[in-house]
């Protein structure tokens, strides 16, 4: 933009045809949502940028060290519970535009261009407000920087901003409700805040208006504070959740594991035997033989089963051998000794008949022959 030192003949250049700047005071409703940034943030008005609008801006600035360049900033306007803030989310790059070193303009072409990228790229979203480059002189923004902006750019949520490509400084500001523009000392970019160029100029007015310097530093301090306990606080808040989800994972791989296990015990205790083959066994039914398949089952008995049944073989045997030792002992010594006691006593109590055909028999004499006669 042409720097002049009256407004006066800033408005003449606009009224002559110098400056070509469509209004876009039009701003919809703000949207309800969170501001991208820490809570608590003080400011006139907070101005949020993400990262790629940043960077889009940083490299569309470098582009020319020696002429100005120029563009619109596209996002939403919010509103939360601290009030209305700006959410820039990306640019569109004045490329029609001429410049000059120390001015540029936005030509109709421009404007048409910037519109046709709005509505095929960003239907959803509004123009929050213009940039331009101060290549090598400063970022105060010139009579007629504050011109456009008062009176092109004039909606309560629409923002300025200049950036100086060489020194990297950044300056924004933002319209008061009096009608007059505000510098803002600061933003943030992807929730973090960066510091914004602040003439000293503005520095004496605003400080004759609330009352010193000194009370500005105080209030700026508060402010820094504000937002550090913020900041501690959502990192506790977000540490507590972490550890209460981790704490919560944890409880439920325990159970899923026990669980498994269980279901594994169980599932060896009740698994059935696995056929593996069939042997087939001739069966000889009346005068016909049939073939009977015998199946060949594989079954893993568990190893506490197999104690079990070789405890209860054990068992068996002892108990089988008691109880042969329990008849042994009742039968006694009796059938032993009854035999030698009937051998003894048979002699003495065997009737004469036996005692007779027992006793040997001698062999029969002979009769004497008669003598034969002389």
């Amino acid at each position: 933009m042409k720097k002049s030192s009256s407004s006066q003949k800033a408005a003449a250049a606009a009224a002559a045809g110098e400056v070509n700047v469509t209004p876009t005071t039009s701003v919809s409703k703000p949207v309800r949502k969170s501001f991208p940034g820490p809570r608590g943030a003080s400011a006139p008005l907070r101005v949020g940028v993400d990262r790629e609008a940043q960077a889009e801006i940083v490299a569309h600035a470098k582009e020319s060290l020696r002429a100005e360049v120029c563009g619109v900033m596209v996002g939403e306007v919010g509103q939360d519970d601290e009030g209305l803030f700006v959410h820039v989310q990306a640019v569109i790059r004045g490329t029609a535009a001429s410049g000059g070193s120390t001015h540029v303009t936005f030509t109709q072409e421009t404007w048409t261009l910037i519109h046709t990228a709005l509505e095929r790229d960003y239907p959803r979203k509004q123009m929050v407000g213009w940039y331009h480059t101060h290549p090598g002189f400063g970022v105060e923004f010139s009579e007629m920087d504050l011109f456009i902006q008062r009176n092109f750019f004039s909606g309560p949520s629409q923002i300025a901003l200049v950036t100086d490509p060489i020194t990297g400084a950044v300056a924004i500001a933002a319209n008061q409700e009096s009608g007059g523009v505000t510098y803002l000392p600061r933003y943030w970019v992807d929730g973090r805040e960066q510091t914004a160029s602040v003439p000293a100029s503005a520095v004496a007015a605003g400080g004759a208006q609330e009352g010193g310097s000194s009370s500005t530093d105080v209030k700026a301090l508060e402010d820094r504070l504000c937002q550090i306990t913020a900041s501690v606080e959502d990192l506790r808040n977000s540490l507590y959740q972490f550890l209460l989800t981790v704490g919560g994972i944890v409880c439920l791989g325990v159970v899923a594991i026990v669980a498994w296990y269980v279901r594994e015990q169980f599932r060896e205790r009740v698994k059935p035997p696995e056929v593996t083959s069939y042997v087939p066994v001739p069966v000889k039914v009346g005068d016909k033989t049939v073939m009977l398949g015998v199946g060949v089952v594989k079954w893993e008995v568990p190893e506490e089963l197999n104690a079990i049944v070789v405890e209860m073989a054990k068992l068996q045997v002892e108990e089988d051998a008691k109880r042969k030792q329990e008849a042994d002992e009742k039968a006694g010594a009796t059938p032993k000794d009854k035999p030698k006691e009937d051998s003894k006593e048979a002699p003495k109590e065997a009737p004469q008949d036996v005692r007779k055909a027992e006793a040997p028999k001698e062999p029969a004499k002979e009769a004497p022959k008669p003598a034969a006669a002389p």
